[in-house]
């Protein structure tokens, strides 16, 4: 009987292991800067990051060749890619012509994504950083 467990105990932490490896595995890869013909995006972390305090991203938005976008229909938010704890919004401003801060609040340690999606014309865009929080 002892043996029936042991085996089925060994057949549950397999399956976990290979779940989280898949989980690991199939991650998106963060892509910070977009470009094309047309367009250029790009976001980066301005700020180190702490549980429950702001975390300031920025965003440059440019139409190419050097136009910067201004009044950006733009969308910033956070979650933790490993874990279900919720999307979090952040609030964006436009700093100056085709610059746009973003400012979330983290609220747990760990690894955070950031995605930023841009509405232009008849295109989303979408780029993400990764970043810890410590």
């Amino acid at each position: 009987m002892k043996t029936k467990w042991g085996i089925a105990l060994l057949l549950l932490c397999t399956i976990a292991a290979i779940l989280i490896y898949r989980q690991v595995q199939d991650r998106t890869t963060t892509e910070d800067l977009y470009t094309d013909g047309q367009l250029r995006m790009e976001i980066q972390n301005l700020s180190s990051s702490e549980p429950m305090k702001e975390t300031v991203f920025e965003l440059i938005v440019t139409e190419l060749p050097e136009k910067p976008i201004t009044d950006a229909d733009i969308e910033l938010h956070i979650a933790m890619p490993d874990m279900f704890c919720g999307v979090f919004p952040a609030e964006i401003v436009e700093s100056k012509p085709g610059v746009y801060s973003a400012t979330a609040i983290p609220v747990m340690q760990g690894l955070w994504e950031a995605e930023a999606v841009l509405r232009w014309e008849d295109r989303h865009v979408k780029v993400r950083t990764l970043f810890k929080v410590r």
